[in-house]
């Protein structure tokens, strides 16, 4: 069974790669809050389709949940924060695109994050489709 890259980092390696992921994370959440509504639906279509991308990049490449859920906190946490009105503008207004906006995040995290691991798919797939080793019978001509 081949293991992922980030499964064979040293731990303080995880801890900076995962640091790097949460700083993506949030610089990709300060775009798409600021760009979802420029253009609606494109900017929404374009801006929770990076984000969607984003977090099914770091699911395929890691073997763990860990990488995609910490991207989809920074996207989130910035998306939250800019949400707050601060000094009477609203960057997500309670329209159509901001709570597609607000609630897509969530959901894409939702569904990227529950994915199950691809390459333990595979394995799995191959063993139901060949049948386990043990049950062959080696003494059939």
């Amino acid at each position: 069974m081949p293991e992922h890259e980030f499964a064979r980092m040293p731990s303080w390696a995880q801890a900076g790669t995962l640091a790097v992921v949460l700083l993506l994370g949030t610089v990709l959440g300060f775009i798409g809050t600021f760009f979802h509504q420029s253009l609606p639906p494109i900017g929404l279509i374009v801006a929770l389709g990076t984000v969607g991308l984003f977090l099914a990049g770091l699911r395929s490449w890691a073997s763990v949940r860990s990488p995609a859920a910490t991207g989809a906190l920074g996207v989130a946490g910035m998306s939250a924060i800019l949400s707050l009105p601060v000094g009477g503008t609203v960057l997500v207004p309670a329209n159509a695109v901001g709570l597609a906006w607000t609630f897509g995040v969530a959901l894409i995290a939702l569904v990227v994050i529950a994915w199950p691991d691809p390459a333990r798919l595979s394995r799995l797939r191959a063993v139901t489709m060949e049948g386990p080793a043990e049950e062959k019978d080696s003494t059939a001509p």
